[in-house]
């Protein structure tokens, strides 16, 4: 979906779109309407679901709440407020992942009964998401997007660390510099 902010930021009714205090979402695939109403003059913002609750309010509201988060509204339009206020509060609220649940060590078998031959075998069985649990017991789920053989998986006897590379972090959730995921393979004797 595209925001479709309006000239008119009181503007509330039906162009066979509905648009409410200014604002309204189509889809962006539908191309001609993003078209026609960029040559009216309306301001497009792809890519947004849905309407925000920042966009349902009035311009007036938005200016009165805009110094609370940091921002002068001198001049701005609403969607550069709704912009300006949904940036301050994800960076206001973002939540830091400090670690990682641990992931159970996997049993990699023995030197004469190996249960991967190589790393690749190991990283098909490893976790698609790692989970970070605060002490409130809320938890942020991230997608892992590959595994790093960090220390050259053998089947020799050993203990093998394999380091995930973190995908999106989901809002409003950040992750500490240096913070990541790891498990360890373990060949026996």
């Amino acid at each position: 979906m595209a925001r479709i902010y309006s000239p008119n930021e009181s503007h509330s009714c039906d162009y066979g779109v509905d648009f409410i205090n200014g604002v309204a979402a189509v889809p962006d695939a539908d191309a001609r309407l993003i078209a026609w109403f960029t040559n009216q003059g309306y301001t497009v913002v792809p890519g947004s679901d849905t309407l925000s609750p920042w966009d349902l309010l009035p311009v007036e509201q938005l200016v009165i709440f805009a110094p609370y988060a940091g921002i002068d509204p001198t001049d701005m339009t609403k969607a550069e407020l709704v912009e300006a206020i949904e940036t301050a509060l994800i960076t206001l609220m973002k939540i830091e992942i400090t670690q990682f649940d641990p992931i159970p060590e996997i049993d990699g078998g023995t030197v004469a009964d190996p249960v991967f031959n190589d790393a690749n075998a190991v990283k098909a069985v490893l976790p698609e998401f790692v989970t970070a649990t605060f002490p409130n017991g809320s938890k942020a789920t991230v997608p892992v997007t590959a595994w790093v053989d960090t220390d050259t998986y053998k089947t020799t006897a050993g203990s093998y660390t394999f380091t995930a590379q973190l995908g999106t972090i989901p809002l409003p959730f950040t992750v500490a510099l240096g913070v990541t995921a790891t498990v360890e393979v373990v060949v026996g004797q």
